[in-house]
């Protein structure tokens, strides 16, 4: 990072944002007004550091991407851990901003690239849809341990309600992918891998937008399959995996677990892992590791052929 970087942290709420810099601090509203005359007073070579809050952060990040200010959205708990290390256990907005100033200080973070409308569109319709997928999945679970004939019918209902739902924004995924041709060309050439359909192929370039720029750290720790050992002394205790983006994690699991069956190079290595002694877990983690890289591998490279 250059030494020049001028790094400003800013907390945001739905009313209202503080920001916090080294000879800076103040509040705005959180409104594009409020945006303006923030982003009006920052000096070209800023770069923001604000924390994921769902959705109070997104007018933001928009405008300074537009303005083009380097930005990074991060992790609350890690921000959050960085803070108590520094013994600051008490939490305001102001507060929370010098946290973030001080954050991107030490660590030096690394910019979000910038997504496109479209990839935007496509992140609101893949979490929509795996919302929808969960609750359906949480009410088929709930309607067997029922004998009320209202409470069934009703589970019934709204099953059949988010059934459609579902289809309604499947639907709508392949539509918006389709309107970008660099993001549906990414989108066909991921499915050349035998156990990636479209709908894990658009979920991964909406959710990863770094896809193709990663080396092969960065692909594992941000999947969150990169192992954690846990040792001290003697003791040489079981690696987890911990971490990552959770939303990305669950597509490329489910896209693992048909691998596993259909892609006779992932299920040869799934199977010498299990004959190897690993857990079925472990061994799927692998393969879930093993299958992002080469996701990322293939926009990475253009020219890389897969074996047939």
């Amino acid at each position: 990072m250059s030494s020049h970087c001028i790094y400003l942290g800013v907390d945001l709420s739905k009313e209202k944002f503080d920001f916090h810099g080294a000879d800076t601090r103040g509040t705005l509203d959180n409104t594009p007004t409020g945006h303006r005359r923030f982003l009006a007073k920052l000096t070209p070579g800023t770069h923001l550091v604000c924390e994921s809050t769902g959705s109070c952060h997104r007018a933001l990040v928009t405008a300074a991407h537009a303005a083009g200010f380097a930005l990074t959205v991060a992790n609350p708990r890690q921000v959050r851990d960085f803070a108590n290390g520094l013994g600051r256990r008490a939490k305001t907005d102001p507060i929370d901003a010098q946290s973030l100033y001080d954050f991107a200080r030490l660590v030096q973070p690394k910019a979000d690239l910038a997504p496109s409308p479209t990839q935007v569109a496509l992140q609101e319709l893949v979490v929509a849809r795996q919302q929808a997928v969960l609750e359906r999945s949480s009410l088929l679970v709930q309607i067997a341990s029922h004998s009320v004939p209202l409470i069934v019918s009703l589970h019934r209902a709204r099953i059949a309600m988010l059934s459609r739902h579902i289809a309604k924004l499947e639907a709508a995924l392949t539509t918006t992918l389709a309107k970008d041709e660099a993001l549906a060309a990414h989108a066909a050439r991921l499915t050349e891998v035998t156990g990636v359909g479209l709908l894990t192929a658009t979920t991964a370039l909406a959710l990863c937008p770094e896809l193709g720029t990663l080396n092969r750290g960065q692909a594992a720790s941000l999947l969150g399959v990169a192992p954690f050992n846990h040792d001290s002394g003697q003791l040489q205790g079981q690696r987890h995996i911990a971490g990552g983006r959770y939303r990305l994690r669950c597509a490329i699991y489910m896209a693992a677990l048909s691998a596993v069956r259909f892609n006779p190079i992932l299920r040869a290595f799934y199977q010498q892992l299990r004959a190897r002694g690993k857990a079925a877990k472990v061994a799927l983690t692998a393969v879930m590791r093993k299958l992002f890289l080469l996701l990322n591998h293939l926009l990475k490279h253009p020219q890389f052929q897969l074996a047939s």
